[in-house]
């Protein structure tokens, strides 16, 4: 057993060198001599960034630029703007994907050469791993394997930069990120991952993501941005409740947070709070749509609020919610689009409207199952015969 293992932890190393090399951009890359960079430039534009003031944040990161020419925190900085576009903004041209792995490729690239060219420091070190972990997280969905390999070497170079020196504490960021990260990747690679001894799993996530948070020069509030997402996943409610409440202080035009808030009280069965927040947010959409610009966003918004408006027994308000929501994924995609559906049908048969109730609960008998959906449908339509 113990040969397989190192059989297999060997043949996956391999696999990765191989996708990394077959996948590195080609051609020349060149920057200028590295030269620290400034945390306050850095720190300023990432806020701006959160505040979903993109063109404010790409226009502060040329601050770090060298005479105009890029360098490699300027790259850097793009970089993470541009991660932070793909999940905030509904279009750019050209995409934030492709701005964005350009910038961080280009600054591992050229980083490899100066490394190998030098004795790196520190500092360098910082740069390249947080480089390699977003773009990781740029390609997961669609790269697995080549984000694997780039996860590996991000932790890599970000914990040698902690041990080199204390002061590089936005390290965390990055290995809070990368052991995040590594729970989205395929089981193989995963299995790769902890034979190569890395620690990979929300505990070690939550645990750097709070280090970065309180000792990071530039990283505290990308970091307290994935720690209230992450307590959230991880059921500590009140914990996300708190932090996201606290950061829509700090970022009012991000309404990002004001909706995590809402979602975390409705899973924490507040719900007369979670249907006041959210109809704030919802009301605030009308007048500036880019608060929430994302499909999946909105999608959010408009389920959570109904949800919490219907165990209120507010039906008029969550009626139109719900229709809200199924609007805004229109090939029902989501299974929470069918509990909205079956949530309506509820509220007609209340209504009286038997025959539109009837209507909807069959549709959804003849679509596919989650959960008890089928079975509920079904004994809804047996008290109405």
């Amino acid at each position: 057993m113990a040969a397989q293992h190192l059989i297999l932890k060997w043949c996956g190393l391999i696999l990765l060198t191989l996708v990394w090399r077959c996948s590195s951009p080609a051609g020349a890359v060149s920057l200028p001599e590295p030269v620290r960079p400034d945390p306050e430039i850095m720190r300023l534009a990432i806020h701006q960034a959160l505040n979903i003031q993109f063109d404010a944040a790409i226009e502060t990161a040329t601050q770090l630029q060298d005479e105009e020419q890029p360098t490699f925190s300027s790259h850097l900085l793009r970089g993470i703007i541009a991660y932070l576009q793909t999940r905030w903004q509904s279009r750019q041209s050209p995409s934030a994907y492709e701005v964005g792995h350009k910038a961080l490729s280009t600054v591992l690239e050229a980083g490899q050469k100066h490394l190998s060219a030098s004795e790196p420091e520190a500092w360098f070190q910082l740069l390249l791993g947080l480089a390699a972990v977003f773009d990781a997280l740029l390609q997961q969905p669609d790269a697995p394997w080549q984000s694997a390999q780039l996860l590996a070497r991000g932790h890599t170079w970000l914990q040698n930069a902690l041990i080199a020196d204390t002061a590089t504490a936005d390290a965390h960021l990055g290995l809070g990120l990368a052991a995040l990260a590594v729970t989205h990747l395929p089981a193989p690679l995963q299995l790769v991952w902890g034979q190569a001894g890395n620690a990979g799993n929300t505990l070690q996530a939550i645990h750097h993501l709070q280090r970065a948070a309180e000792t990071g020069q530039f990283s505290q509030d990308l970091a307290r941005t994935f720690l209230a997402r992450l307590y959230e996943e991880e059921k500590q409610y009140q914990e996300a409740i708190e932090l996201a409440q606290a950061l829509q202080k700090t970022f009012p035009d991000n309404g990002y947070y004001t909706l995590l808030t809402g979602r975390s009280q409705c899973a924490h069965s507040r719900f007369a709070d979670c249907a006041a927040t959210l109809e704030q947010l919802a009301a605030r959409l009308n007048t500036a749509p880019a608060v929430l610009a994302q499909r999946d966003d909105r999608f959010d918004l408009y389920y959570t609020w109904g949800t919490a408006l219907h165990e209120l027994g507010r039906d008029e308000l969550a009626f139109n919610a719900f229709r809200q929501a199924i609007n805004q994924d229109p090939q029902a995609d989501k299974d929470d689009t069918l509990w909205a559906k079956f949530h309506l049908a509820q509220i007609y048969q209340r209504r009286g409207q038997r025959k539109t109730a009837r209507q909807l609960y069959q549709t959804l008998l003849r679509g596919r199952n989650v959960e008890d959906l089928h079975d509920r449908v079904r004994r809804r339509l047996q008290t109405m015969r």
